[in-house]
């Protein structure tokens, strides 16, 4: 098979996304309709509901009553944070998008095998979550990602069959500081690890902070282990892009599902 006929895998990220609002039922279809996966960044409210939601206020990315501002998501009921609106702040046309639950995600991916999710850590229960995936038969169908290696480990020991991700962001050294410790550790626990690609303050033909030679190290430090590398690029051009698809990247997170596609589309042309 010709590389380029490879399948190219994508996460829809979301943190700085202009195309659909983050952590909704609606963007989860986006991305399931366009081929990617979506991230469900997951948290617990005061009922004990595992839902969809970023941040630990709805401040940055809600409108609420002002008393919910800066509430936490723990301190909110289900049906308060059912109120919040979640697509106003990106767009009027997103107006009245709500907060969906992870059991709600999880009954849109019932029977339909090529529905796939990242869960990312932020306040859940790792036992409830195991359960919940247990009940839903959602083993195949969840990637279970932190940035604490030991949580994915804990998930493995819940759900043996399901997919685990540590990411890796912050400074470059840190970034290799911690994908080495993983690698002396052969990864226990893992399935994917994916590095954070950040700009650095100025560039010229390479535009990240992490050096081309470590991502290409990393590659193969995975691939020889049976891994998969995924990268996220918070800002990507076309030739940086064809750069990492060139080495062999094939698993990508990205907050530009549209662009991205369209420039995958034509490396694979050339």
């Amino acid at each position: 098979m010709n590389r380029k006929d490879e399948k190219i895998y994508w996460q829809f990220h979301q943190s700085t996304n202009e195309e659909m609002p983050q952590n909704t039922m609606e963007a989860f279809e986006y991305a399931w309709s366009l081929g990617g996966i979506p991230e469900l960044d997951i948290r617990t409210t005061k009922d004990g509901v595992i839902i969809a939601f970023h941040d630990d206020t709805p401040k940055r990315i809600a409108v609420t009553a002002p008393e919910y501002e800066n509430r936490s998501i723990r301190e909110c009921t289900l049906e308060e944070v059912k109120a919040f609106d979640m697509g106003a702040k990106l767009h009027e046309r997103f107006q009245g998008f709500k907060v969906p639950t992870l059991e709600e995600t999880f009954k849109a991916m019932k029977g339909q095998p090529d529905r796939l999710v990242y869960l990312d850590l932020k306040d859940v229960d790792l036992s409830e979550l195991a359960k919940m995936i247990k009940d839903y038969s959602m083993s195949a169908q969840v990637i279970f990602t932190h940035n604490n290696r030991e949580n994915c480990m804990t998930m493995k020991r819940y759900v043996k069959d399901m997919r685990t991700m540590l990411w890796i962001g912050g400074k470059a050294p840190a970034i290799m500081e911690k994908f080495n410790r993983a690698k002396e550790a052969e990864f226990e626990g893992l399935n994917q690890v994916q590095l954070h690609l950040n700009d650095p303050e100025s560039f010229t033909d390479w535009r990240y902070q992490l050096d081309p030679s470590f991502v290409e190290y990393a590659l193969e430090e995975t691939s020889k282990r049976g891994l998969d590398l995924e990268v996220l690029p918070y800002k990507f051009d076309k030739k940086n892009l064809f750069r990492l698809l060139d080495m062999g990247i094939r698993w990508f997170a990205v907050d530009e599902p549209k662009r991205f596609i369209a420039c995958v589309e034509e490396w694979r042309k050339i």
